[in-house]
This record gives C-alpha cells, sequence and structure tokens, in this order.
C-alpha cells in the first residue's frame, strides 16, 4: 500500500516539472496556504523554520522561480525604483547623470527592480508627486541625483519613513541618507598637488554653492591653501555652472588675475577653462596649469590630457541603489551616510 502511495507521489512530482509550476502548486505539495508559501519565498520572519524550509526544499524541487511581477504582488510591491534628476536634458548634456543612471540600471538589474525616470519640476514639487507615488504604489523607493539645498521638501519622505536617498550630493542639516564622494578631501588634493608642483596663485571655477558637493570642493580648496599659508583671494575665483562654456567664461575674466594654475570643480569646466587658456596665447600647463575634478570619460582625451580627481560617479550611484534596495528589503537602518574616497589622476595638464 505505502508503494503505491510513493508512487503517485513520484507521478506527480513529475507532472508538476512538466508544466509551469505556481505557489498553489507548493503549496497543495506542502500542505499549506497559499498565502503562507507567498510570504517563506519572501523571507517573511512570521513563518515557522521548518515550515519555511519545507517549502523552499519544494519549490526548488519543482524548479520553482518566480517571477518578479509574481514576487512583488507576493511582497505587496511595485518593483520599482524612481531616480529623480533635475532636467531630462542634463543625461545628454552631462556625463555625470549619465554614468549615474548607468550605477542606478546596474544595481537593479542585479536585483530584478524596474528603473523610471522622474524629473525634478516645478509640479513634481507642488503636486506631491515625490510622496503620490509612494502612496499609490508605483514605487518602492527613489534615488536624487543633482539635488540643491532648496530640496528640503525631500524631508517630508524621511518623516513619513519611506525608501530614499542621495547619491552623489547630500542636504545639510537633513537626516536623509546619502551616498557620496568625498568632494571636500577632492578639493585638497587638487590643490596640494598645484601647490607641489611650484604653482602659488591657484584660482577656482567652481559649480553651484546651492550644491553641497560644489560646496564642499570649494571649501576643499580654501582650506589648502590655508594648511599652506596662502590667504584666500576671493577674486580669483569665479563661477562655471559645470559647463564648457561657463568654464571657459570664469577662465577669462580670472585671466585678468594673472594666475598660475587653475582648479576647475569639474572636468568640464576644465575643459572650456584650457580652450580660453589657449585662446589667449598662454599654454598649459607651461603658463597655467590645470586641475579639474570627477574624471570622466572626456579628461584623458583633452589636449593636454586632463589632471584630475577621480570622483566614481558610477560607483557611487550604483552603490546608493544597492543601499536603497537594502533599506527597501528591511536589511540596512535608513540611516546611510557613506563618503567615498576619492583619487588624484596625474596627467598632463598640470
Amino acid at each position: 500500500m505505502y508503494g503505491n502511495q510513493n508512487l503517485r507521489k513520484d507521478i506527480g512530482n513529475t507532472a508538476l516539472r512538466n508544466h509551469h509550476v505556481t505557489i498553489k502548486d507548493i503549496a497543495s505539495s506542502v500542505g499549506v496556504s497559499t498565502a503562507t508559501v507567498s510570504l517563506a519565498l519572501s523571507g517573511n520572519s512570521r513563518i515557522s523554520e521548518e515550515t519555511c524550509r519545507k517549502i523552499i526544499m519544494t519549490a526548488k524541487k519543482f524548479g520553482y522561480s518566480p517571477s518578479s511581477a509574481a514576487r512583488s504582488l507576493a511582497m505587496n510591491k511595485s518593483g520599482n525604483i524612481a531616480l529623480m534628476i533635475p532636467n531630462l536634458d542634463q543625461i545628454f548634456q552631462q556625463s555625470f547623470f549619465a554614468l549615474a543612471m548607468n550605477g542606478v540600471y546596474d544595481a537593479c538589474l542585479a536585483k530584478s527592480y524596474s528603473l523610471r525616470l522622474e524629473v525634478v519640476s516645478d509640479s513634481f514639487v507642488s503636486s506631491r508627486r515625490f510622496i503620490k507615488l509612494f502612496q499609490e504604489r508605483s514605487v518602492d523607493g527613489m534615488l536624487y541625483a543633482g539635488s540643491t539645498s532648496a530640496d528640503t521638501y525631500l524631508n517630508q519622505l524621511y518623516e513619513l519613513k519611506y525608501p530614499f536617498i542621495f547619491a552623489g550630493s547630500y542636504l545639510n542639516g537633513s537626516n536623509l541618507p546619502f551616498v557620496t564622494g568625498d568632494n571636500k578631501k577632492g578639493g585638497e588634493l587638487a590643490v596640494e598637488h598645484l601647490l607641489n608642483s611650484g604653482r602659488r596663485k591657484i584660482a577656482h571655477i567652481y559649480g553651484d554653492f546651492n550644491i553641497t558637493s560644489s560646496l564642499d570642493r570649494f571649501n576643499g580648496y580654501r582650506d589648502a591653501l590655508k594648511k599652506a599659508g596662502i590667504l584666500f583671494d576671493d577674486s580669483l575665483t569665479a563661477p562655471g555652472g559645470f559647463s564648457e562654456k561657463g568654464g571657459a567664461s570664469a577662465m577669462k575674466k580670472l585671466l585678468k588675475q594673472k594666475p598660475d594654475a587653475v582648479f576647475a570643480g569639474n572636468d568640464i569646466m576644465a575643459s572650456g577653462a584650457i580652450k580660453e587658456i589657449k585662446r589667449s596665447g598662454l599654454s598649459v600647463p607651461d603658463d597655467i596649469s590645470v586641475c579639474g575634478m570627477d574624471d570622466i570619460p572626456l579628461a584623458s582625451a583633452m589636449s593636454p590630457a586632463l589632471t584630475t580627481v577621480k570622483y566614481d560617479i558610477y560607483g557611487i550611484a550604483r552603490r546608493a541603489a544597492e543601499k536603497l534596495i537594502d533599506i527597501i528589503e528591511g536589511r540596512q537602518p535608513e540611516q546611510v551616510k557613506e563618503f567615498l574616497p576619492v583619487e588624484l589622476i596625474k596627467r598632463e595638464s598640470c
């Protein structure tokens, strides 16, 4: 009698392996509800260890692999992560956003999440879309690349306990989590290298002080001068707006002060500065040394090749997305505050 029962069970298992296995099949085999199977496969701690073990073993035996949609449904989640950017054009105009998007996308892909873009327009803020996306279960978490000091409205996400993280920046005075590079150290490394090469009248082209990364780079510049016993001179600084055109315009203004070196707050502005120096009939680095920051792909292709500080935008964004997924899935506390190391890359411009 027992042999016949085992035979019937083996036949049943073979039949299951030969068709698309569902949660219902696993529940029937183990003798539990479909809800229990869903909870066990999503790692819910309310299910006993023994029951969870049986469910997982049965799922493996039947070759069950839930789709991302099914997992999301079982866990009451959307399976989506939103990447917030200040302007859609930025992705095509600045490599920062393209590299950041690639980093976030790869992290999402590795954990079977889908990525969606959200442009932070006036209506995005005024309509409180950043909260509605969570309330409507359209997203499980949000990541913001390119935030400014005006983004204090995002503190509401922390108060409401919605998963959120900054990538490449942070909000002063906020508890919101972030992963960024050590921008202040980057500014110090750039200026220290220029000082060690014999330069003393070092100018600085900055981006936007409403962005913490830009302000931190400026503070690194100023602190390095102070450590070297050089007084800060405001006439040796100018805004470049993160663009090549802005970098050239700032350099044109700074040339009147006759600097022997310039630290540009990003590589794009450094490119503009080099072009303006050449237009004025001067040479890089013989007359003026130039150091950038970020080490984007363009940096090594410039003429001369740009000395810069490597700020791993892709790596920062990917790590931020991984931390966000950990927060979403309950593996990471919300208080993530990471400054990743930066590195001086020596080339030909100084």
